[in-house]
């Protein structure tokens, strides 16, 4: 299992819960964020896209509640699987937070068990659902001619590792010129695709190395080699989708 390929987000304004969640977390993915209020929640769910989002219905900020309507309204995790997670519920009143947009509710203390089946279910839907995302963004783009998106799509593929190669050199040579040059077409092709979630890491990087600031730029590069990975694991759901 490669522990990097699932994003998670933990917001919950307990310091203790929130570890707890974590530490719990930690057996199936070492890429995981904590947002300490909603406020920092709402700023993680509009900078990164994340697989799976752990949101406490209770916080100062935003409450979950006001979260989940602004995340499936008005960010890039709007298909993402959110979880919410309380003491305050009675089991039978668990439709109710998935009713608001929640796909699942967990009650503290969360099991094991519970969390072992959320990851499954997020695992199975977010393959899907981003093949679907991908191939309708570049069908958008090529007005739904699918020869020409399937063209598309396996030239994007061809380009982005040579690019992502270039730039983890440049930077290690500390070229920031010539890393910013490279950035900055990569951030062009997925603005061109329509490709949210890589435009928003490629602009980070780009913008990290606007300011020269190539620790923050080796970090984006490494997200977005990540979740370039990613996509060339589903690039086959994706063709599937352009052949439908």
């Amino acid at each position: 299992m490669n522990l990097t390929d699932l994003s998670i987000l933990v917001a919950d304004d307990n310091e203790m819960n929130r570890w707890l969640l974590a530490e719990q977390l930690s057996y199936w993915s070492d890429d995981i964020t904590l947002a300490g209020d909603g406020q920092e929640a709402w700023q993680f769910l509009q900078q990164r896209q994340f697989m799976l989002v752990f949101l406490d219905v209770n916080m100062p900020g935003f409450t979950g509640l006001e979260l989940i309507i602004k995340a499936r309204k008005d960010s890039i995790n709007h298909l993402s699987m959110i979880v919410a997670v309380t003491a305050h519920v009675q089991s039978d009143q668990q439709h109710v937070l998935i009713a608001e947009g929640f796909d699942d509710c967990l009650i503290k203390p969360v099991v094991l068990a519970d969390l072992q089946r959320v990851i499954a279910q997020s695992r199975k839907s977010s393959t899907a659902i981003e093949s679907a995302d991908y191939a309708n963004a570049i069908l958008a783009k090529v007005q739904n001619n699918r020869q020409l998106g399937r063209q598309f799509l396996n030239k994007l593929l061809e380009e982005v590792p040579t690019q992502l190669a270039a730039l983890e050199l440049y930077l290690s040579e500390r070229s920031i010129a010539d890393a910013l040059n490279i950035a900055h077409k990569l951030h062009g092709s997925f603005c061109f695709y329509g490709f949210a979630d890589f435009r928003v890491i490629a602009g980070q990087l780009e913008q990290a190395l606007l300011e020269a600031n190539t620790t923050q730029a080796c970090h984006q590069l490494q997200i977005l080699s990540v979740k370039f990975r990613q996509l060339l694991a589903i690039q086959s759901d994706v063709l599937q989708h352009l052949n439908d």
